[in-house]
C-alpha cells in the first residue's frame, strides 16, 4: 500500500523572477526603444540601396522566358518532359472527373452521393449531403460545383496518396517524424498566395497548377494527423502482434492502421477543408469552377460572387459533416462486427449500389426525353430561381451601402477608426523607422520569446526581404498582420477564458467556430469589401474573423487543462474566482496562449495576403498584379518576401514549446 506522501500530487515548481525580467516587460520595453529611434530618426535611414539585388527582377524574367522556351522545345529536357506529363495527366484526370459528374445529371450524382453517405455516414450526414447538392442545382451553379468537386477528388486523392504513406512512416520512426517536420512548417506558414506564380510557371495555367497548390498546402495535416494516430496505438499492442512473429507490413496493416483508422480518417476530414480553402485561389490559375466564379465576379458582378461563395461554404459545411460523421461510424472502437451485422452491412451495400444504378438510369431516361434545359443536367426553372437569389443579393449589397443605412453609418465608422488609428499609424511606424532599428528590435523580440535559434533565424529571414529591393511592401503587409493579430487575440482570449468557465458559453461558441474554421479563406473577405472601406481594411477585418476561433479553442483548452490540485491550492488560500484565473490559470496556460497567438498570425497572414486581390497593397498586392500582368519576377520576389516574413513571424512568435521539439503533433 502507498504511503500518504507517495499519493499527494506534487504541487507545480513556481519559479519568482523580478519584474523586469518578465517577457511581456521585455517585449514592451524594445517596442518602446524601436519608437525612440523612429522618433529621432525617421525617414533618414531606410534600407539601403546597396544592400538590393536590383537586377534580380530581371534575372527571374530572363528565367520564365528561358523556361518557356525550353517547354516548347520538340527535344526538351527529361525534367521538362516529366513535369509536361504530369501536367497533362492531372489535366485529364481532372476533366474525366468533371464529365463523370456532368454525365451523370444532377439527379444521378445526388442519388449516388447521397446513397454512399448514408451507407457510411448515417441519415443526418446523408441529408446534410442531400441539401448541399439541391442547393448546387437550384441556385443554378451545378456545372461550376461538379468542376469544383473534380478538383477537389483529385486533390484530396493525391494529398492522401502521399499524406498517409508519409505519415505511417513518421508515426513509426522519430528520426524520420523530425526530418521532415521543418518542411511541413515551411508548407503550413506559407500562405498559399505566395507559391501560385512560382507553380503556374511549372505547370502552366490550368487545372494541374490547381491541383498542385492545393496538395501542397493540404498534404501536412494528412501527414501530421496519421502520425498521431500511428503513434497513438497501444505499445502493448504492437509488442503483442510482433511476439506473435507479425512482419513489419503485417503489423501495419493489420494493427496499426486499423486501430489509427479514426484519427486517419480525421485526416481525411482536415485535408478536405484545407484542400477546399484554396479552391477560390486556385481559380486564379486555371482551377475553374465555383472559384473562377469568385475571382472573376468580385469587382463585375458581385452578388454572382457572393452566390458562388455561399456554394463554396456549402460544399465545405457538408464535406466536414460527413467526413465527421463516417469517422464516427467506422470508428473500431464504437461498433462491434459479428456476422450478422456484415451479412447486414453486406445486404445494404448491395441496395445502394441498385439505388445508385437505378438513379443514373432515371435521370439519364428523363434527361433524354428532354426534361433537363442543358447538357449540365441543371434542373428545370433553374434560372427563374438563380434570378431570385442575385436580385435578392443585390438588394442586401445596395442596403448596406447606402449611406442613408445605419449598417453603413456603423461598418464605416469601424472602418475609419481601423484605418486612421490603427493601421496608419503602424504603418508608418514599420516603413519610416530606421530600418536597422526594425530588424535589431524584432531579432531581440524573437531572442526573448522564443530563444537564440528563432532570432537568428527571424534575422536571416528579415535581412532577405531588405535584400530582395521591397522592405517598404513587406512592412505595410507586416502592419496589416500585427493590427489584425491584435484584435483576433484579443477577442479570442476573452472568449476563450469565457468559454473554459462557462460550459454552457462554450457549447454555444462551439457551432460559431465550426461554421468559421470551414470557410474558405477568399470568401471571408467578399462581405468586407461591401462592408468596410475598399482600402487595406477588408483583408485586415478578414483575418480577425478567420483567426481568432483557433485562438479561443487553444485558450480554452489550456485554461481548462490547468491541473485541479493548482486550482484547490489557490482555493484554499482564500483567492477569489477572479483572482484564481489571473494568477494561477491564465499563467499556467501560458503556452497555450502562445500557441494561439503563434497560430493567429500565420492565419492572418495569409488571409491579409490574399486582400491583396481586393487592394488591401502590400506584398499580396504584387502577387496579384504579377498574376495578372504576367509579371514573373515581381510575382516571384513578392513570394519570397511572404516566404520569408511568415517564416519570420512563426519565429518570433513561436515560444519555448516544448510540443514543437518533441514532433509533429
Amino acid at each position: 500500500m502507498a504511503s500518504v506522501a507517495e499519493t499527494v500530487t506534487p504541487a507545480p515548481i513556481v519559479v519568482h523572477r523580478h519584474w523586469w525580467r518578465g517577457r511581456l516587460v521585455q517585449v514592451t520595453g524594445i517596442v518602446a526603444l524601436m519608437y525612440v529611434a523612429y522618433r529621432a530618426w525617421a525617414i533618414e535611414y531606410p534600407w539601403p540601396n546597396d544592400l538590393v539585388w536590383n537586377s534580380l527582377s530581371l534575372h527571374l524574367d530572363d528565367f520564365q522566358v528561358w523556361l518557356l522556351t525550353e517547354r516548347g522545345k520538340e527535344d526538351q529536357s527529361i525534367v521538362f518532359t516529366v513535369f509536361e506529363g504530369f501536367s497533362s495527366a492531372i489535366d485529364h484526370l481532372v476533366e474525366w472527373f468533371n464529365r463523370l459528374l456532368l454525365w451523370l445529371t444532377w439527379v444521378g450524382t445526388t442519388v449516388a452521393g447521397v446513397a454512399l453517405i448514408f451507407r457510411f455516414g448515417g441519415l443526418r450526414a446523408a441529408t446534410i449531403m442531400l441539401f448541399a447538392f439541391a442547393a448546387f442545382a437550384l441556385t443554378g451553379l451545378w456545372e461550376e460545383s461538379m468542376q469544383t468537386l473534380a478538383l477537389m477528388l483529385v486533390s484530396v486523392g493525391l494529398s492522401l496518396l502521399v499524406g498517409i504513406p508519409l505519415g505511417v512512416a513518421a508515426g513509426r520512426s522519430a528520426g524520420f517524424r523530425r526530418a521532415i517536420a521543418p518542411v511541413l512548417d515551411a508548407m503550413q506558414i506559407v500562405p498559399a498566395f505566395a507559391y501560385l506564380m512560382p507553380v503556374a510557371i511549372l505547370f502552366s495555367i490550368g487545372p494541374a497548377a490547381a491541383v498542385v497548390s492545393t496538395m501542397i498546402y493540404a498534404i501536412p495535416p494528412a501527414i501530421r494527423i496519421t502520425a498521431l494516430g500511428v503513434r497513438g496505438v497501444p505499445v502493448s499492442t504492437v509488442e503483442a502482434a510482433t511476439s506473435m512473429g507479425a512482419t513489419r507490413m503485417q503489423l501495419i496493416g493489420k494493427v496499426q492502421l486499423p486501430l489509427a483508422r479514426r484519427m486517419i480518417l480525421l485526416g481525411v476530414n482536415q485535408t478536405i477543408l484545407f484542400a477546399l480553402s484554396m479552391v477560390v485561389i486556385a481559380g486564379l490559375i486555371g482551377g475553374g469552377g465555383l472559384g473562377a466564379v469568385v475571382t472573376s465576379g468580385l469587382y463585375s458582378n458581385p452578388a454572382l460572387a457572393i452566390l458562388a461563395g455561399l456554394a463554396i461554404v456549402i460544399i465545405a459545411m457538408a464535406l466536414d459533416r460527413s467526413t465527421e460523421a463516417i469517422a464516427e461510424q467506422t470508428d473500431p472502437a464504437h461498433r462491434h462486427l459479428d456476422e450478422t451485422r456484415k451479412r447486414r452491412l453486406r445486404l445494404q451495400t448491395l441496395a445502394i449500389v441498385g439505388t445508385i444504378v437505378a438513379g443514373v438510369g432515371i435521370s439519364k431516361a428523363f434527361g433524354a426525353a428532354g426534361a433537363y434545359p442543358d447538357e449540365a443536367g441543371n434542373p428545370p426553372h433553374t434560372a427563374t430561381i438563380e434570378e431570385w437569389l442575385l436580385t435578392k443579393i443585390q438588394v442586401v449589397l445596395d442596403y448596406v451601402q447606402d449611406p442613408t443605412t445605419w449598417v453603413f453609418a456603423i461598418t464605416e465608422r469601424v472602418g475609419i477608426f481601423i484605418l486612421q488609428q490603427l493601421l496608419l499609424p503602424l504603418q508608418e511606424f514599420l516603413m519610416e523607422a530606421p530600418w536597422f532599428t526594425t530588424v535589431a528590435g524584432l531579432t531581440a523580440i524573437a531572442f526573448v520569446v522564443s530563444g537564440l535559434r528563432p532570432a537568428l533565424t527571424t534575422l536571416a529571414m528579415l535581412g532577405s526581404i531588405g535584400f530582395t529591393g521591397i522592405w517598404a511592401l513587406a512592412m505595410d503587409t507586416l502592419s496589416q498582420v500585427l493590427v489584425a493579430t491584435a484584435i483576433a487575440v484579443a477577442i479570442g482570449v476573452v472568449l476563450g477564458v469565457l468559454a473554459a468557465e462557462s460550459n454552457r458559453f462554450s457549447k454555444v461558441m462551439r457551432p460559431v467556430n465550426d461554421l468559421l474554421q470551414t470557410l474558405p479563406q477568399l470568401v471571408y473577405i467578399i462581405p468586407f469589401i461591401y462592408l468596410m472601406p475598399v482600402s487595406i481594411v477588408p483583408g485586415s477585418v478578414a483575418g480577425v474573423l478567420y483567426a481568432f476561433p483557433v485562438t479561443l479553442r487553444l485558450v480554452e483548452r489550456g485554461v481548462r487543462d490547468v491541473a485541479p490540485t493548482s486550482v484547490e491550492a489557490a482555493s484554499a488560500f482564500g483567492a477569489s474566482r477572479r483572482q484564481v484565473l489571473t494568477k494561477v490559470k491564465l499563467p499556467l496556460a501560458g503556452d497555450a496562449v502562445m500557441l494561439g497567438v503563434n497560430q493567429a498570425i500565420i492565419m492572418v497572414l495569409a488571409l491579409v495576403v490574399i486582400g491583396g486581390l481586393v487592394g488591401s497593397g502590400g506584398l499580396g498586392y504584387e502577387v496579384a498584379q504579377g498574376l495578372v500582368r504576367g509579371q514573373f519576377g515581381q510575382g516571384v520576389i513578392a513570394s519570397v518576401a511572404i516566404l520569408a516574413l511568415g517564416i519570420a513571424l512563426d519565429r518570433v512568435t513561436q515560444g519555448t514549446r516544448r510540443s514543437r521539439k518533441e514532433g509533429i503533433a
